[in-house]
């Protein structure tokens, strides 16, 4: 029987599941950026129309792919003490960002979904418990934000802006300014290292941990203040 007129066909069996299940599959494969719904379609055996009955276009999908992928994200014990629980929730996530690249990108422009909102509910929850007041979202936005930039910033090292990476090009890019000493100390003690294959992941990952303990030490310096549960506006220290 023909489809009624103004309806998509349907493929038998295909379902909004099965498609963002694809869908992941391309993103985690290719990334996020570099699949059409054309690509999705084939992967499926099925016509373009098909795709658009469940979804309307690819940013719907990939809001999809991320609600997918974050289900599996798993919350640290609630009751570790909040640098402790952030430390854990992003050394948690942080494969799985890697892993898809232009996801973390796509947390960073802040295409948020509902999937991630228990993690962003036992975040929030964790620094109201410590004690940040009306300074939760200040410090909430600051931790994720480095982080997740962190993340975004490596996926691009890893397989270039373009799922491309070339480490002769950014190599030679350091090197053309070898009269500069912070130039050299650079190359030296970072990029070099995190181009090598052999010393790559754990130069990455050290990095990483240093980078988180810096900046929850900082939010609780700077934020976490006798003053911490007064409006910003009638605080004095900080403004």
């Amino acid at each position: 029987m023909c489809a009624a007129s103004g309806e998509a066909p349907r493929r038998i069996g295909l379902d909004a599941g099965l498609i963002t299940a694809q869908a992941c599959e391309l993103s985690r494969s290719r990334g996020l950026d570099h699949w059409s719904i054309r690509d999705l379609a084939k992967e499926l055996d099925a016509v373009p129309s098909v795709i658009y009955h469940y979804f309307s276009n690819k940013d719907a999908i990939l809001d999809s792919v991320v609600d997918s992928v974050s289900a599996d994200f798993p919350l640290p014990d609630p009751n570790l003490e909040w640098k402790d629980w952030f430390t854990k929730l992003f050394m948690a996530i942080r494969p799985t960002l890697l892993e898809y690249r232009g996801l973390a990108d796509r947390l960073i422009a802040g295409r948020m979904t509902p999937g991630l909102a228990p993690i962003i509910d036992a975040a929030v929850a964790k620094l109201e418990e410590a004690g940040f007041g009306a300074r939760t979202a200040f410090a909430y936005s600051m931790i994720f934000n480095v982080a997740i930039s962190t993340i975004a910033a490596r996926t691009h090292h890893v397989h270039g802006l373009n799922g491309v990476l070339d480490t002769e090009t950014m190599l030679a890019a350091f090197e053309s300014l070898a009269d500069s000493r912070g130039t050299r100390v650079l190359v030296r003690d970072l990029v070099s290292p995190l181009v090598d294959p052999s010393t790559s992941a754990r130069v990455s990952d050290e990095y990483f941990e240093l980078l988180l303990e810096a900046i929850l030490e900082g939010v609780e310096s700077v934020l976490l203040s006798s003053c911490a549960s007064l409006p910003l506006h009638e605080c004095g220290c900080g403004t």
